[in-house]
């Protein structure tokens, strides 16, 4: 998850993809996780989400109602450390559940068939 207010209509069009596959592998593998990284992190912070819209995507609500569809599908949220830190993002701050994986983790997911990259 790459992108925020930046553009709006990739990171709705990814989280909109993650609540699919939320739903279709999350029964039989480990999941699908959500893994902010860069202007993405943005997201990272409650409150954010609601303030975005696609206008690609505005059938579905806000950044923050989609992502909260693909946690209710299965989704899991995770945040790059440095950019939550970068962006100085607070853990009272954080979106529930959301938890600070760094790089060893995204490079222990290549290769996974649960996974895709944007």
């Amino acid at each position: 998850m790459t992108h925020s207010d930046d553009d709006v209509d990739r990171a709705a069009l990814a989280l909109l993809l993650a609540g699919v596959d939320a739903k279709k592998i999350g029964k039989e593998n480990s999941g699908v996780t959500i893994w902010f990284t860069l202007q993405g992190a943005k997201l990272c912070r409650k409150g954010v989400g609601e303030k975005l819209t696609s206008p690609v995507f505005k059938k579905f609500g806000t950044l923050a109602d989609t992502l909260r569809g693909a946690v209710k599908a299965g989704a899991k949220l995770a945040a790059c450390p440095f950019c939550v830190d970068f962006l100085e993002i607070k853990k009272a701050e954080y979106l529930d559940g959301l938890e600070r994986k760094g790089g060893d983790y995204a490079a222990a997911q290549v290769g996974k068939a649960d996974v895709i990259w944007m």
